[in-house]
């Protein structure tokens, strides 16, 4: 299809500096870019803290930080980029840029930098119609490559020592996730239009807290801190397990026991539908055939009007709307966990 200067490549660089939820969609692109290429080193070149739940897994090589001096330069057109940012764009064989660049000035320097071959799109489609997923919009550039589609959504995999690594935090509250069905509770995103108030998350972690063997975590980073105040008081009745301010691998490594996740449009709802986990995504103003978690195990609720409350949302309870629909999504995935873990007891008895 091309000129193929690619069929040869070696090292395989991605750009994307998007946040943590935009990597994620990425994860197809990066699967079919490695099945194509499985001897290449591929990077990524983006915020490393986003990508780090990338590495190690056979997919991306090393992640690259973007801010890096002179990297601005590649939007202006005719400016003289520092000779080592020269020699680390120049070291590439293929280039594929997912960035904003509507005059090209920035690929136009990729290519006179030396890099074998460079791709380019935006990070995001166009406005429909038509609706065009933004993983399946991704992967336009890489088909280029003769780089088909993954069949099935790719699966984040933990290694053994890393989900471990949680379970003295579950020891220390008396939880066991072998024994325990996990149900974990995230109810911030990175746009306030996105959150479901808080306390119709409460109501729907006081019900589901009642059924048998469940155990509560919510996963709150610094950006909710002031979330929890309203949030904790609220769930007392339940015991919640807290985990407050935690890295993203660990954070990681806690969603992975999960029996099922509850979250807003967010990064973390993302991170749960990657590492395969059962995930209940809730959406209002977003649209989810645009920006829904991709996983084998996802159940999107898009709440009518975008589900957002009254600033006083104090009174919700399991009676509301919105609030059915969730547990109702959630109760399916623990009754199916359910099943399923019986059905492994007694293989195991046999």
């Amino acid at each position: 299809m091309l000129g193929r200067p690619s069929d040869q490549a070696q090292h395989i660089l991605l750009i994307r500096a998007g946040a943590l939820g935009d990597c994620l969609l990425m994860l197809p692109t990066l699967a079919a870019l490695r099945a194509r290429f499985p001897q290449a080193c591929i990077d990524v070149l983006g915020y490393p803290l986003r990508w780090a739940w990338v590495l190690g897994r056979g997919l991306v090589d090393h992640a690259h930080a973007i801010e890096r001096p002179g990297m601005h330069l590649l939007f202006c057109e005719g400016a003289e980029v520092p000779a080592t940012l020269k020699a680390f764009l120049g070291a590439y064989d293929v280039i594929l840029s997912y960035r904003p660049d509507p005059q090209g000035v920035f690929a136009t320097h990729l290519r006179r930098l030396g890099a074998g071959l460079v791709l380019s799109q935006a990070p995001f489609p166009p406005p429909p119609p038509p609706k065009v997923h933004v993983a399946d919009f991704a992967l336009q550039l890489v088909a280029a490559l003769d780089a088909p589609p993954p069949q099935t959504p790719p699966c984040l995999e933990l290694r053994a020592e890393e989900r471990a690594s949680v379970h003295p935090f579950f020891a220390a509250h008396g939880s066991d996730p072998m024994r325990d069905r996990i149900v974990v509770l995230h109810p911030g995103s990175g746009s306030e239009a996105k959150r479901w108030p808080v306390a119709r998350f409460a109501a729907v972690a006081r019900e589901l807290a009642s059924h048998e063997r469940v155990r509560i975590v919510i996963i709150l980073g610094y950006a909710e801190r002031a979330m929890a105040t309203m949030l904790l008081p609220l769930l007392q009745p339940v015991h919640p397990l807290v985990a407050l301010d935690w890295p993203l691998l660990p954070t990681a490594a806690l969603i992975a026991h999960a029996a099922v996740f509850l979250g807003n449009d967010s990064g973390l709802t993302h991170l749960a539908a990657a590492l395969g986990r059962p995930t209940v995504a809730i959406f209002g103003p977003t649209d989810p055939e645009i920006w829904g978690p991709r996983g084998k195990a996802v159940t999107i609720v898009q709440l009518t009007g975008g589900g957002r409350a009254t600033p006083d949302a104090t009174g919700a309870s399991s009676a509301s709307p919105d609030v059915a629909q969730v547990l109702n999504a959630a109760r399916g995935w623990l009754q199916t966990e359910r099943l399923t873990q019986s059905r492994d007891d007694r293989s195991a008895r046999s």
